[in-house]
């Protein structure tokens, strides 16, 4: 019983001391801030595609085609924003991108992520650019086959 009334105690005690530092008169409210973010495009209507460093293109790759944006320049480490939308054919298995030779040698490869019939990735290029770079799709098809195309933007 003692124990009970010791911690009815120090809970009342606890309680009146948070609640005593917030007087409802004299606290402004608390600003929480909001996190900000900032688009991958600016979409006002002054900027052309020279500025934003787009490339759009039509390819088709193991038989299925695709419209490819990619946004950004080929330039050592950069992060290139690579969006594919499927234009018919049967739905790939898996769609992985990189920036760098056909090889793929020394470069990150990326799996994209789908939206439906939209894909979606960030493909880094190396820190040292090959001569022959560029964005490079590749594409699983259901009966595991793999095919390679390339895109290449500005830069």
């Amino acid at each position: 019983m003692r124990i009970f009334s010791h911690l009815l105690i120090v809970g009342t005690f606890t309680s009146l001391v948070a609640c005593s530092g917030e007087d409802s008169n004299t606290t402004a409210p608390r600003e929480t801030k909001q996190p900000t973010k900032k688009p991958l495009v600016d979409t006002s209507s002054e900027q052309s595609n020279e500025s934003t460093n787009e490339t759009s293109s039509s390819v088709t790759i193991g038989g299925i085609p695709f419209r490819v944006r990619v946004i950004g320049t080929i330039a050592p480490n950069a992060v290139l924003d690579v969006s594919i939308a499927q234009a018919g054919g049967t739905r790939p298995v898996a769609i992985r991108v990189w920036v760098g030779d056909e090889s793929g040698v020394g470069s990150i490869k990326t799996k994209t992520h789908s939206h439906g019939s939209t894909y979606h990735a960030h493909a880094t290029a190396p820190a040292t650019i090959p001569a022959d770079c560029a964005v490079w799709i590749e594409v699983q098809t259901p009966s595991g086959a793999k095919e390679s195309g390339k895109i290449e933007p500005q830069g």
